[in-house]
């Protein structure tokens, strides 16, 4: 959104340049239009170079204004967006405010753009405190953070929810679908900032060699989590001897192994089919419909809080932030709840990374 063509004609962050657009927008002194602070991080950096230190900084910069704003909006770049959403959406625990992350596909630099409008929309969404949960707006769409995917590289319809509708579209007003929204939380704020990124995905490739995974699982001394993204509802080849083995291995070394479908709608059923029940039988869990986005940092936040690999496996199961369709729940009828985790003047804030 805030980033200029350099000598090379490549886009690149703009030290100062977004903040002193925001506040040349003539929206801005409207009446209508929230009271805001725009905070600038001093080392703006690509998207695609953030991580969890970065996610860490938002949340925390989040929880020390959290008392003074209504509701907050956190402006990056599109390529980790959904990550970033999945992952502030677990550490925010009893979130009852709305965070907001968008950006734009061609920025204010260019004539042509989407960022003003992603923009203004995202402001106004977070100061109405209607969405109590970390939401990504993009394109006239307000979606859950941990549902969203990047599903266009160069269309100005670049962010989708498959697995869930969204919470809200624009049109010529604001039609939400309240009963799709996290429900208030009963306790107060709590920021969990330890993450514990030591976790693989691997997608699974039609005959291709199992044995550089087999290798890596047996000599990992560190590693406490595997995706692995397998074909269908959750299928894999078990009559190939070492993927399963890698399962094996990595299951008796006390890793996690989780299974998402490589389809872009529906989740891992692993009693569908023979294939999925043999590697359910080895140990891998099922991701349900959760996104690589959702269920990597999920794991990550779950595994910087436990050691126990017993509870993390418990937890991957349970819809925390509505990241999750739970099994025989109808869960487009019903508002999410929030759940915590428990070991056996109208204002927003604009973030800008």
């Amino acid at each position: 959104m805030g980033m200029k063509p350099d000598l090379y004609g490549s886009l690149a962050p703009s030290p100062g340049y977004l903040t002193r657009k925001i506040n040349e927008l003539p929206e801005i002194g409207r009446d209508d239009m929230p009271k805001f602070v725009v905070k600038e991080y001093e080392n703006l950096i690509d998207s695609s170079c953030m991580g969890p230190e970065h996610w860490v900084q938002i949340a925390t910069d989040i929880e020390e204004s959290y008392d003074d704003f209504n509701g907050f909006v956190v402006i990056m770049g599109t390529d980790t967006m959904a990550y970033a959403a999945s992952a502030l959406s677990f550490m925010l625990e009893n979130l009852s405010k709305t965070v907001v992350f968008t950006g734009s596909q061609i920025p204010f630099a260019q004539v042509y753009n989407d960022a003003r409008r992603n923009l203004l929309v995202s402001m106004i969404v977070a100061a109405t405190c209607e969405f109590p949960e970390v939401c990504l707006c993009f394109n006239d769409k307000i979606m859950r953070g941990n549902r969203a995917v990047k599903v266009n590289s160069t269309g100005l319809d670049a962010f989708d929810t498959p697995n869930y509708p969204p919470l809200a579209m624009l049109a010529c007003s604001i039609t939400s679908r309240k009963e799709l929204v996290m429900t208030q939380p009963t306790g107060e704020l709590q920021v969990k900032k330890q993450l514990d990124s030591k976790i693989l995905v691997i997608k699974l490739v039609p005959g291709f060699s199992d044995d550089s995974l087999l290798t890596l699982v047996t000599h990992t001394t560190s590693l406490r989590a595997l995706v692995l993204e397998m074909y269908g509802t959750g299928n894999g080849p078990s009559n190939r001897g070492p993927l399963l083995e890698a399962v094996q291995k990595a299951r008796s070394k006390g890793i996690i192994v989780v299974a998402l479908t490589q389809c872009v709608r529906g989740g891992v059923s692993q009693d569908t089919y023979t294939m999925g029940r043999e590697f359910s039988n080895a140990g891998v869990i099922s991701g349900g419909d959760m996104t690589t986005e959702a269920c990597t940092t999920k794991l990550a936040y779950l595994c910087g809080l436990f050691t126990n690999e017993e509870e993390i496996i418990r937890y991957m199961g349970i819809n925390l932030r509505g990241e999750l369709s739970v099994e025989g729940k109808g869960h487009l009828n019903s508002a999410s709840t929030q759940h915590s985790i428990v070991p056996i003047s109208p204002s927003a804030s604009v973030d800008t990374a």
